[in-house]
């Protein structure tokens, strides 16, 4: 007698797809600005995120950061986090983030022409700030 296997769920499979496809739309690549900067990865949700423009404490540049990803499969939120999640493995406790760009409505449409990628682009400083503490703010002391 010949035994057969029972088939195999595809929705393993699938869910892997969906979670290669959520994660792997992203990529960043980085330029270390400081080559002797040796600091602990910072979990990425420790990652502060400043604006370009806005008062930084004192702070170490670390590395240049250029996220890209197709506008299909990403939005901002997605190469911010991106961003975060590499500036946290350098070692930065924060990010300038800089321009977000995203194409205009007659490179979209050209794409849908002709079914080309198109990528959506941000760009950050990683920086360590030392005044920064790591994990959640510091409990207020109580009133008497």
């Amino acid at each position: 007698m010949i035994s057969i296997p029972p088939a195999r769920s595809a929705r393993p499979a699938a869910g892997l797809v969906l979670v290669l496809l959520a994660t792997g739309c992203v990529s960043v690549k980085h330029t270390m600005l400081a080559r002797d900067f040796r600091g602990p990865p910072v979990p990425a949700d420790e990652v502060q995120v400043y604006l370009a423009g806005e008062d930084v404490p004192d702070h170490t540049r670390v590395a240049v950061l250029t996220a890209s990803g197709d506008t299909d499969f990403s939005n901002d939120n997605d190469l911010v986090k991106k961003l975060r999640e590499k500036a946290g493995k350098l070692g930065a406790n924060a990010i300038i983030l800089g321009d977000l760009e995203s194409p205009s409505a007659g490179a979209v449409a050209l794409k849908a022409l002709a079914d080309t990628r198109l990528d959506r682009r941000a760009v950050a400083v990683a920086v360590f700030v030392p005044s920064l503490r790591p994990g959640p703010p510091p409990t207020p002391a109580p009133r008497r």
